[in-house]
């Protein structure tokens, strides 16, 4: 496992840009709906922050997997747990990327606002499922738990 000294990485770093991204979503859904700027801003910035800091969980993550036996059940599963967050690393960028354009030309309403909300949505049950996977493989399987 990818690890400074004696403490492994990839688990160290998940958990900022999960709880940067939920927080933010409900944020930015709640104050998109019940009108508070400042209050939208801030689930936008999160958003932001959890999105960039997703690179580099992703990033030892992938060091990790490829410390993991091909054919087992262990790779199995750090295969899900990894295409899930790619997917989910994708489909919150492109919410963001949207939300910055539509947003410049006051255009995110109505239709707009609502697959803004879908992609949102989506990307926050991707990061659940995905998640759920990764803590599996720690406390089902206990890979990264060798010191």
């Amino acid at each position: 496992m990818f690890e400074f000294s004696a403490i492994p990485i990839h688990p160290s770093l998940v958990h900022f840009p999960i709880a940067l991204l939920l927080t933010g979503t409900i944020a930015a859904i709640l104050f998109r709906l019940w009108p508070h700027p400042a209050g939208e801003q801030w689930g936008v910035y999160a958003l932001l922050a959890g999105w960039a800091l997703v690179i580099p969980a992703l990033i030892t993550g992938l060091i990790d997997k490829n410390a993991l036996p091909p054919d087992s059940s262990e790779n199995q599963l750090a295969n899900l747990h990894t295409t899930g967050m790619i997917a989910m690393w994708v489909i919150y960028g492109i919410a963001l990327y949207l939300y910055v354009i539509w947003n410049k030309k006051d255009a995110l309403t109505g239709g707009k606002l609502w697959a803004w909300f879908g992609l949102l949505a989506l990307a926050a049950i991707l990061l659940a499922l995905a998640g759920h996977q990764g803590g599996r493989m720690v406390y089902e399987l206990g890979v990264g738990m060798q010191f």
